[in-house]
Order: structure tokens, then C-alpha cells, then sequence
């Protein structure tokens, strides 16, 4: 196999994480970014919104975080059917937080590329990672399938931002903790005309899991049921009529969103509290949902993804310019960063599972009672 070109850091994966990574890379002078994209199919998303936060975190990247100029919606707070049968409005203005933004995430994810590509990386689309080997004095020389053709790519760094499945550091050693069962069952449909949906988003329990609805900038809805993989094969909630019988037996959300009265398309994805045991090897880091997988009722994805892309390209570049005890020092400041967010989010998940006490004795709940213990580690 001919050898292919070679760069300083190679990043697997361009969501927003790995967008924002490859962005921060070249704003900070590194010349050779590359960026591997593989499209995801279909046009149905999951983690539509975004936290108040997330414009903080683009202007760090040099851009606007007045996402109104691109088409995306101001989020006001979420209303919650969570612990009791009344609704409870949290808004974010109240808590001085400022607004989020209800996304179309295939065009905010566009234009993060677009972003990295205008600042000099290199995007390689369609491509998915083949393989991975460590090259003496170069770093790692990495396969990429590109159709029917596998070419090869020479990199001194390598950043995982592949998403839940950690392609890349699951390649190199690490290993994907998995913590629940967790996954979504997406469909769109139209927010009921005046239901206060608009600037929102819905949460609202139910014995077996939790709804989630949010408007969409296109004018629709999407309409996520949470449950645990086994529960909704049980109960038949992947099939078009146990879901509709479940949206029906709502108490808010069949107020705010219209059920669809032709066929469901149903969409899975997994929602699985996850985390990879090692955060940082010897020339390579992980990042975004590759790194701590969120429950989506954290809505933390994608703050967590622009965060760990700052903090990855800050160690990266420590490691290029410091001696070999300040680069260890760095690789565990960012391990330690890991840990702590990973702490704290298993903390914050189960408290605020145990607010619901209607459903205890169901398994859904009854799983989410008991804490997760997890951490990452480091090796290098």
C-alpha cells in the first residue's frame, strides 16, 4: 500500500466535536489538520437542543454565538411532567442563564465543517477508519476506506471524536463502559398550533422511560421516547402501534404534539450512558461522545463535545511545545477533567431520576435508583 501524506494531527470523526477540535487547531497555528468525515445517514437527528452555554463556547471558537443569523431557534427552558402530574416550567432566563437554541443539527454541524475547512483543515469525506498501526519516530499511520479504495494516512497525533462507538480508541486499547440500556425511538411530526411548544422543550415521564418533544426551526417537532432496549422490545414500542398507543396514553405531550396519522417511521438511536476507561494514550486523545457518552436528558452533548475539543487542543499543544514532564502533566490534568465530569454527570443522572417516585417498583426506574461508579485513565 502506498504511503499516504502526512499530517500533525488526524481527527476521526466530524461532528461537532471534531469540528470544533480541527477549528481550535488551526486558530492555534498547526499547519497539517485533517478531518475524517463520514456522512450519517438520513435526516432524522436526536440532540436537537443545545444548552445556554453552547454560545459561550463558540465565541471561544472565534465565532458567533447568536445562532438566530443561521436559521436556529432561541430555547427558552424546558417544561417537565417529572415527579408529579403537573407541568413545572424551568426557563433559563429565570436562572440567569440566558437562552439555548433549538438546532437543526445537520445544518449546525455543516457549518462547524464549514468553519474548520475555511480555517485550513483538511476534510476527507466519505471515509470511515479501516485501521491503525504506530509508525517508529512518525506517529501512527491510519487506513481509510473510502469507497472501494483503502488509502493510508501519516499522523503525529490522533484525536477520536467517532462518537459512541470510539472507533478509533477502541482500536488502541481502550474500552467502552456501557451503563445502561438506554436508546431512543425518534419520529417528526407537527407541533399542536398554539401548544406553547415553540421556545421549549417537553419532558414528560411515563412508567416505562420518558417522552422528550422540541420544535424545530423547519416548523416540525421531534418526538423522542426514551426506554431500555429489552422494555421496548417487551413492549413492542419499536412497532408502530406500541408506540402510538404509548403517545396516547400521555398526558401532555399528546396535547402539544399532533400524533401522525400515517405510517410511523420510527428511528432508533442509542441514548446509553457510556464513557471510554482511557481518556489519553501515548500520541493520541478522546473526545466528545466517544469520550463520556450523556443521558440526552443531561442535554449536555453537545457543550461537552465544544468543551473537550478546547481542552484536547490545549493539552495537544502543550505536548508540542513542552518537555517530556509538562506533556505527562497535561495528558492527566485532561484525564482528571474527564473523571470529574464523569463524577459529577453519574451524580447529577441519578438524583435526578430519583425525583421521579410515581413508577419506583417499574424497571425502568428501579435501574436508575442504584448510583453508576465509572472513571477514566491514562496511560503515557
Amino acid at each position: 500500500m502506498a504511503e499516504g501524506p502526512q499530517v500533525d494531527v488526524l481527527i476521526v470523526g466530524a461532528g461537532p466535536a471534531g469540528a470544533a477540535a480541527a477549528l481550535a487547531l488551526r486558530q492555534a497555528g498547526v499547519k497539517r489538520v485533517a478531518l475524517v468525515s463520514r456522512p450519517a445517514g438520513g435526516t432524522l437527528r436526536v440532540g436537537e437542543s443545545a444548552t445556554p452555554d453552547v454560545s459561550r463556547l463558540l465565541e471561544r471558537l472565534g465565532l458567533s454565538g447568536d445562532l438566530a443569523a443561521l436559521g436556529h431557534q432561541p430555547h427558552h427552558g424546558t417544561l417537565s411532567v417529572w415527579g408529579g402530574a403537573e407541568p413545572v416550567a424551568d426557563d433559563f432566563l429565570r436562572r440567569g442563564f440566558g437562552s439555548g437554541w433549538h438546532l437543526d443539527r445537520a445544518a449546525f454541524d455543516e457549518w462547524l465543517r464549514r468553519c474548520a475547512v475555511s480555517a485550513g483543515a483538511h476534510l476527507i469525506t466519505p471515509a470511515s477508519l479501516a485501521g491503525v498501526e504506530p509508525v517508529e519516530g512518525r506517529g501512527w499511520r491510519v487506513s481509510l476506506r473510502q469507497g472501494q479504495r483503502v488509502s493510508t494516512v501519516t499522523a503525529s497525533v490522533l484525536m477520536d471524536a467517532s462518537g459512541r462507538k470510539a472507533a478509533l480508541a477502541t482500536r488502541l486499547g481502550a474500552h467502552c463502559r456501557r451503563l445502561d440500556r438506554l436508546v431512543a425511538l425518534a419520529v417528526m411530526a407537527d407541533p399542536v398550533p398554539q401548544s406553547g411548544l415553540v421556545g421549549r422543550s417537553l419532558v414528560e415521564a411515563v412508567p416505562g422511560g420518558w417522552w422528550y418533544a422540541a420544535a424545530l426551526p423547519s416548523g416540525r417537532a421531534i418526538v423522542t421516547l426514551m426506554s431500555d432496549d429489552d422494555l421496548i422490545r417487551e413492549n413492542h414500542l419499536n412497532e408502530a402501534s406500541g408506540y402510538r398507543q404509548a403517545w396516547q396514553e400521555t398526558t401532555i405531550l399528546r396535547e402539544m404534539v399532533k400524533l401522525p396519522a400515517a405510517s410511523l417511521v420510527i428511528k432508533p438511536f442509542s441514548a446509553a450512558s457510556q464513557y471510554v476507561d482511557q481518556a489519553v494514550g501515548v500520541g493520541w486523545v478522546v473526545i466528545g461522545d466517544a469520550l463520556i457518552g450523556f443521558d440526552p436528558l443531561s442535554s449536555s452533548g453537545i457543550a461537552g463535545a465544544l468543551s473537550d475539543a478546547l481542552a484536547a487542543v490545549d493539552m495537544i499543544l502543550c505536548w508540542g511545545r513542552a518537555d517530556g514532564a509538562a506533556s505527562v502533566q497535561a495528558a492527566r490534568t485532561y484525564v482528571q477533567r474527564a473523571e470529574s465530569t464523569l463524577r459529577r454527570y453519574l451524580s447529577e443522572r441519578q438524583s435526578h431520576y430519583c425525583n421521579e417516585q410515581r413508577w419506583i417498583d417499574r424497571p425502568f426506574w428501579q435501574r436508575r435508583v442504584v448510583p453508576s461508579a465509572g472513571s477514566s485513565s491514562s496511560s503515557g
